[in-house]
């Protein structure tokens, strides 16, 4: 008899069960701080700066030390740039990747975990000051790539569905699942407006990118 074997990601490998984590929630993306009196509170006011490692979900945050290679000081901090929840990690949920219709936002929630640690090994993710050397008269750019992204959380589309008497759906993640705009009719068009897009004649012509899925089983044509 031959049996086959196969190893699977339970993406929990970044967790090192030698090492305590802390857990805090962001909800909105932004600069973030913790200061030397949070650390203290944790009992972490005498760790070396350059031991703190910082992740969400599953992958390492870079962070900015007020010091590099020394307990923080009293007046000390670390700082990170920290984003909200969104949809990006839920891909691998559905049937096929490809099904997920809006990665920008979330269908669970807003907010995302982050776990701060302590690994003396190394290797930890920082961002660094750096000169800002203009003596070596680099030419200006001629321009540069501005990118505007909507994602939709007006409704909630429960994606392809068997019609048997009545819709039914399947339990999976399935396509056109996600938060999407309000729907779009005959005579009730989407529009979105922006301004401020920055445009130069130097750059190549725009790209516009978007994703469409219908509530129903009907016919239909899509106009952009």
């Amino acid at each position: 008899m031959d049996l086959a074997g196969q190893s699977s990601s339970y993406n929990n490998e970044w967790i090192d069960y030698n090492k305590t984590y802390y857990r805090f929630r962001i909800g909105a993306t932004g600069v973030y701080r913790i200061s030397a009196a949070q650390l203290a509170t944790l009992g972490l006011q005498n760790t070396n700066a350059a031991d703190f490692q910082l992740w969400r979900n599953g992958e390492q945050v870079a962070l900015y030390t007020s010091v590099e290679n020394s307990p923080i000081t009293a007046d000390g901090f670390l700082e990170f740039y920290g984003e909200k929840n969104d949809g990006k990690w839920e891909r691998r949920m559905y049937l096929q990747p490809q099904f997920q219709i809006n990665d920008g936002v979330s269908v669970f929630t807003d907010t995302a975990a982050y776990f701060l640690t302590v690994n003396p090994g190394g290797n930890n993710k920082r961002l660094v000051n750096m000169a800002n050397n203009l003596a070596a008269n680099f030419p200006a750019e001629r321009y540069f790539m501005h990118r505007i992204a909507v994602p939709f959380s007006n409704l909630y589309n429960q994606g392809f569905a068997g019609v048997v008497g009545l819709n039914v759906y399947s339990s999976s993640f399935d396509e056109g699942e996600g938060f999407t705009s309000v729907d779009i009719r005959p005579g009730s068009p989407l529009i979105a407006t922006h301004s401020n897009l920055f445009v130069s004649n130097a750059g190549p012509a725009a790209k516009l990118l978007f994703t469409a899925a219908g509530r129903s089983l009907n016919t239909r044509n899509i106009a952009v």
